[in-house]
């Protein structure tokens, strides 16, 4: 299995019909602020930064390896968009409108120690009220890690795309020199951040849905031994945000 692993390259593929340029006026990314890897964790303080403004929508993405799988509780004002497990490896993707009166950080507990790590996504120019049009979520052991299609309900919305997988634990028994192993995405994506240097691997890619309908499977060939998770978000586009800084 170890020689099979080592054969494999990291990729992702997504339909033509797909495209990471913003062609409609849709919703942005705008900024990505990352959470180191911390063993035994009990929580994971997740912080968007000074240049929050009101009305824009946070995405965290909190990702919880080992153990069994715990009971997360999310800060208030936190809505869970989609989660996935295996036994080693989950996780779950919340989500936030920010008000003016927001503290930048926020913290999620669980209910026994796990290691732990996260990301959390500033997006502009979002539907009002809750902007997610959709998500999926998918998890397996081994095989092709694949996001599942969503079904979108509006033209222009945002896909964005979460995986990880454990792999990166395994990486010094499975092959000597694997840099030639990090995630190869293809032209029609763009990659919001590709944390592969770390113990357990996990990346986020974006690209438009110009027209409603089901998105394409997003499937990423990685090493053949790992646990993984997948999932699909889809953002609905608003007007361009003109709202002050949030606190």
């Amino acid at each position: 299995m170890l020689a099979v692993a080592a054969a494999f390259l990291a990729g992702c593929t997504s339909a033509p019909s797909q495209t990471a340029e913003n062609t409609v006026g849709g919703a942005n990314v705008v900024s990505s602020a990352v959470a180191p890897f911390k063993e035994g964790a009990t929580s994971l303080t997740l912080d968007w930064g000074l240049k929050a403004k009101a009305g824009q929508f946070a995405i965290a993405d909190v990702l919880t390896y080992g153990g069994s799988t715990p009971k997360i509780t999310a800060p208030t004002g936190w809505q869970q968009i989609t989660d996935a497990s295996t036994a080693t490896t989950r996780h779950s993707i919340f989500g936030h409108t920010i008000q003016a009166s927001d503290s930048r950080t926020s913290t999620w507990t669980f209910s026994q120690p796990v290691d732990a790590q996260g990301v959390i996504l500033l997006v502009d120019n979002v539907a009002s009220g809750w902007p997610v049009d959709g998500s999926s979520h998918n998890a397996g052991q081994n095989g092709t890690l694949t996001a599942k299609s969503v079904a979108t309900t509006s033209d222009g919305d945002l896909i964005l795309g979460f995986n990880a997988t454990d792999f990166g634990a395994y990486r010094p028994t499975a092959c000597k020199g694997c840099g030639a192993l990090d995630p190869k995405l293809p032209p029609d994506v763009s990659v919001v951040t590709n944390q592969e240097a770390t113990a357990r691997e996990y990346w986020i890619v974006l690209n438009y849905q110009n027209q409603m309908g089901e998105t394409a499977p997003q499937e990423s060939f990685s090493p053949q031994i790992y646990n993984w998770v997948a999932s699909q978000v889809a953002i609905k586009r608003g007007a361009a945000s003109s709202a002050t800084p949030a606190s």
